[in-house]
């Protein structure tokens, strides 16, 4: 008889521990939740922050399953579609590494997913915001190692940024950037010191900035920018300082005062169907001993841009001891030729996949930039004539 009892209670133990076990995995509504042990093992700083501004360090697993509960994971039309190529092209960015993501449109949260990101490196930043992120205050540099900023079309404004600062400053190398879009910055986006090489700037749109949209130099090396649309900045694109091997292929440059781009001193490019239009002053220029191909692009100098001081004869220039090999591309309109000799053959670069003009030139038009458009690059691109930019004045559009 004690026998049966006691085989009768511990049937009955067994059945209250499972319900117990039930109980605790399940919420108030009675949804099933995380296992218990779980979330005694979450971080501190996640429960106190019920919407974290950015994933905190964690293993590759744990983030990529973070990453599935966000809003939207599907990434933008933009830099997915086309290989990376060029003296960049080598990098695999952060590919495989943790998931930091920036979910509320504020500059605080994205200085905190830098700052997170820069701990470890060997990481992929996301965006998911759907309205601009004014910058009030410079960020910190990017100085991790083997990282993706993913922008899924985030867009940075520094409308309000009274720094003489980047948005974006990359100072590490292995770095691959796509899918943004930097506005009205002192500079837009930089890639400086020797630490800077191994890079790639892809589906960019960099507009309105008061220096440079792209500054590449103070040692940075091995860079590409590819499918950039770059518009209204009083810079567009300044390769100098020390800065060398930078592939620029497939972008549209319009609009801008001067360095459309520069390559200057010991720098090396290689530019190939790219699309330089409308300049304030002159456009695509090497100097002081500067070397490189400029290889079936377009130069377009409309009436307007001519009578606003664009200069026909500077459509591409070789100065002061720079040496350029140039075929294949085209002047429009009010552009000229250049006056100097070619280079007999191609300075050595990277193999970029080069279309002639009359084929590159609406690939480019409908490519270039972080895609798809939105109004302020539309609006760029419609604008033909009354806008103005000089060497203190960006062109900065605010539509509606």
């Amino acid at each position: 008889m004690l026998g049966v009892r006691s085989a009768l209670l511990a049937a009955t133990l067994m059945v209250v521990g499972a319900a117990a076990c039930t109980l605790a995995a399940r919420g108030e509504n009675g949804s099933t939740a995380g296992a218990p042990s779980a979330r005694r093992k979450a971080p501190a700083r996640a429960r106190r922050s019920p919407a974290p501004q950015a994933t905190p360090a964690s293993s590759p697993t744990s983030a990529a399953r973070r990453g599935a509960r966000t809003k939207s994971t599907a990434p933008a039309a933009g830099a997915q579609d086309e290989p990376l190529e060029g003296f960049g092209s080598g990098t695999t960015g952060g590919a495989g590494g943790r998931e930091v993501w920036v979910t509320e449109p504020t500059v605080e949260s994205l200085r905190a997913a830098l700052l997170d990101v820069n701990g470890t490196g060997n990481a992929i930043l996301r965006f998911d915001v759907h309205e601009p992120i004014m910058i009030t205050r410079p960020l910190p540099y990017l100085t991790a190692p083997h990282v993706t900023v993913d922008g899924r079309g985030a867009t940075l404004d520094g409308s309000d940024l009274r720094n003489e600062v980047a948005l974006l400053d990359v100072r590490a190398h292995d770095v691959i950037v796509r899918d943004l879009r930097l506005r009205n910055g002192y500079d837009n986006l930089r890639a400086q010191s020797p630490d800077a090489h191994d890079i790639v700037f892809s589906h960019i749109s960099s507009t309105g900035s008061h220096d440079d949209g792209l500054s590449i130099g103070y040692g940075a090396h091995d860079v590409t920018a590819q499918y950039l649309f770059l518009a209204g900045n009083t810079r567009s694109v300044f390769c100098k300082e020390g800065g060398t091997n930078i592939s620029l292929h497939h972008s549209w440059l319009q609009k801008g005062w001067i360095r459309n781009p520069i390559v200057s001193g010991p720098a090396r490019a290689d530019i190939r169907n790219v699309i330089v239009e409308d300049w304030g002053e002159w456009g695509a220029r090497f100097e002081d001993g500067a070397t490189g191909n400029v290889v079936e692009s377009l130069f377009v100098l409309s009436g307007y841009a001519r009578r606003r001081g664009g200069k026909p004869d500077s459509a591409l220039r070789a100065t002061h001891g720079a040496s350029v090999y140039a075929t294949g591309n085209a002047y429009r309109e009010y552009a000229h030729p250049p006056q100097f000799g070619s280079a007999r053959h191609p300075f050595p670069a990277p193999a970029v996949t080069t279309e002639p003009v009359e084929r590159m030139e609406a690939q480019v038009r409908a490519r270039a930039g972080c895609l798809p458009r939105d109004a302020a690059d539309t609006q760029y691109i419609a604008l033909r004539t009354g806008w103005d930019v000089g060497v203190e004045t960006p062109l900065r559009l605010h539509p509606d």
